[in-house]
């Protein structure tokens, strides 16, 4: 089968779908991924087809002018300004791209775009989703409103998927508009296949599988993606490693900030405040370079290595890096930022793998310096936080992701 996978996202968002490419191509089907320029290197490096689109997303974050301190509103703005801008040019890069394909297959991110072309071209649109978007369940809230008042019971879970699903279309709605009009489509959208299958790439221990979904929905286990061949540690970073106890990890991944310096001063604070060390990446939020005897700075490290190391991983709640926490066996640490952040930081607590996520707004030295030290010191949590983690590590989210998609006939769809 020829399959032309979509993802247009952060890096956290992007890795997953590549592990994804990866097992369906070592499975003997053809797949193209098709993302934005700038993660070109990442998917050949994997020796997955690439097909890219104009754009870099760094770039993009970045232009935002600080994503950790823009409100909800400014970032939907934001948003929409950029779909509507690249509409058309993604439209005609991303059919240029699955022409020959049999199937598309993205979840939100590149769904906007996958689902129009798929349309286009005639041939099925798969969902494969890093987030619980489905039908309503009562088995756990929607995504983008966690915290449901415990008294609303099950009516109330289910309600929050309703709100999380009229909240992605309002966001979605003008650039889907612009994309179906540039490919000569019907403003309303063919709708979906109740019969196709759809894949979820986190763990089953993590968001239970709801009885709502039926059995062409399964969540598979995580995505993993691990380092690309060839690659080896820094020495310095061994060399810190070795040279004390497990460290914690600080980083933020996409999430930047207008003033990284204070940022990292606050971090910095808060190590000192725990008497722990700390590798701190810098990432995207371009946190400052401020290391010393007790911290080493670095911009990125493959998690699937780093975090089995940690005594700890202060991470903003990205479905990606929760994940690769989770799967590490250590506690979390979660300062989510927004949109599905506050998620995944309530299944840390529900799991009782970690501190009380606290909020980037009311994040201090204070706050987080306590979040560190119960987060290293509590052993109970750290036993709940590493059974967990062999119970993930036990599953293999990518073979049993294509499985799935290959247990549906597809043909004739």
């Amino acid at each position: 089968m020829r399959i032309a996978v979509l993802a247009f996202d952060t890096r956290g968002g992007v890795q997953p779908y590549v592990a994804l490419s990866l097992g369906l191509q070592q499975a003997g089907h053809e797949v193209t991924m098709i993302t934005t320029a700038d993660f070109g290197d990442l998917v050949t490096g994997h020796g997955v087809t690439f097909a890219a689109t104009t754009g870099d997303t760094e770039a993009t974050v970045r232009a935002m002018g600080g994503a950790a301190e823009l409100s909800a509103r400014e970032r939907g703005r934001f948003m929409r300004e950029q779909m509507q801008a690249t509409a058309g040019r993604t439209a005609a890069e991303v059919l240029a791209g699955a022409r020959g394909s049999d199937v598309v297959m993205a979840g939100i991110g590149g769904s906007l775009t996958g689902r129009p072309v798929a349309e286009k071209l005639g041939i099925p649109f798969l969902e494969a989703h890093l987030q619980p978007l489905g039908p309503p369940t009562a088995a756990f809230p929607g995504p983008l409103l966690p915290q449901v008042p415990a008294w609303l019971g099950g009516a109330g879970r289910k309600a929050s998927h309703r709100i999380t699903a009229l909240a992605l279309r309002s966001m979605l709605s003008a650039g889907s508009r612009q994309i179906r009009a540039e490919l000569g489509l019907p403003v309303r959208p063919a709708p979906l296949s109740g019969t196709l299958p759809a894949v979820y790439g986190f763990s089953p221990q993590v968001v239970p599988q709801p009885p709502e979904w039926g059995p062409q929905r399964k969540i598979t286990g995580y995505w993993s993606l691990p380092a690309a061949p060839g690659w080896t540690p820094p020495d310095a970073l061994v060399d810190f490693l070795a040279a004390g106890p497990p460290p914690v990890c600080i980083g933020f991944g996409s999430m930047s900030s207008r003033d990284p310096e204070r940022l990292s001063d606050l971090i910095l604070q808060s190590v000192r405040r725990a008497r722990v060390r700390a590798v701190l990446l810098s990432g995207w939020g371009g946190l400052a370079d401020q290391g010393g005897d007790d911290v080493f700075v670095t911009s990125e490290v493959p998690h699937d290595w780093l975090f089995p190391q940690m005594a700890a991983v202060v991470h903003h709640g990205g479905a990606g890096t929760t994940g690769a926490a989770l799967t590490a066996g250590v506690p979390s640490v979660v300062v989510p930022f927004a949109v599905d952040q506050p998620f995944w930081a309530s299944r840390v607590v529900a799991l009782d793998v970690g501190p009380r996520p606290i909020p980037r707004k009311r994040l201090t030295s204070e706050n987080l310096g306590a979040a560190l030290r119960t987060a290293t010191t509590d052993d109970a949590m750290a036993r709940r936080a590493a059974d967990l983690g062999t119970r993930i590590r036990a599953e293999n989210g990518v073979a049993t992701a294509v499985r799935h998609l290959e247990s549906f006939p597809l043909s004739g769809v």
